[in-house]
């Protein structure tokens, strides 16, 4: 048995079950309304000039491609994650552009489908950089409220109901266990990028090293030819 999570553990471990469970749910359904699924793969295939340049751009990576236009099948919304959905509302629909963009959090006075899909972005980066697994419970309940609210209005009032239902239940075993997944991967991911950087710094030292050599070696040619023609 896992011992009781604290209270700001507990703000994190709803709070990422909000993010990673609820929310995806809410901007699919807004994707759906503006992307119906009927119409997905002629629609993708229509805006495949566009599609092409995000991902010239580097907007779109290989992975995302292959679920826009698999080699088997057809393209289905469920497959998408919220990065993908967003990508595709801001650059295919004629969603409004949030005052700030799609990249900053919202002012809370600004309740359009835009601002809402950056505020559920904008709290998904702030999950995934989060360095601790616990959450102060201002920040929490600041940040519950922002993100249900988006949820709210992007899918309707059975999804309302949903967040408040899961701010108040009891997490049982199989929460936590899925947190301590989450919480184990992430630290996985934080080893990778710190071997990512030392290797980065070792090849930087080698690439250095190497153009010693050949700048040791040039001037050992010019002294051999110039001992040659002596």
């Amino acid at each position: 048995m896992m011992a009781p999570l604290l209270e700001e553990e507990e703000n994190y471990v709803r709070l990422a079950l909000l993010l990673k469970g609820v929310a995806p749910r809410a901007v699919r359904s807004y994707f759906d309304r503006e992307f119906p699924p009927t119409y997905l793969p002629s629609t993708l295939n229509t805006n495949y000039n566009t599609l092409d340049d995000l991902k010239l751009k580097r907007v779109l990576n290989q992975a995302q491609w292959n679920l826009l236009f698999p080699t088997n099948g057809v393209p289905v919304s469920t497959t998408f994650d919220v990065t993908l959905m967003i990508c595709l509302i801001r650059n295919l629909t004629s969603v409004t552009r949030p005052i700030n963009g799609f990249d900053r959090l919202p002012p809370s006075v600004e309740t359009t489908p835009g601002s809402d899909l950056a505020r559920i972005k904008w709290y998904r980066n702030i999950l995934a950089h989060h360095d601790s697994n616990k959450m102060a419970t201002a920040d929490f309940n600041t940040a519950w409220s922002n993100i249900s609210d988006a949820v709210s209005r992007l899918g309707g009032q059975p999804m309302n109901q949903e967040c408040q239902e899961l701010k108040v239940k009891i997490l049982d075993q199989s929460n936590q266990e899925i947190m301590l997944e989450i919480k184990q991967s992430q630290e996985k991911i934080k080893e990778l990028r710190q071997t990512v950087d030392i290797l980065g710094t070792e090849h930087s030292e080698v690439t250095e090293n190497l153009r010693k050599l050949q700048v040791s070696h040039i001037t050992l040619q010019t002294e051999h030819t110039e001992v040659t023609e002596l």
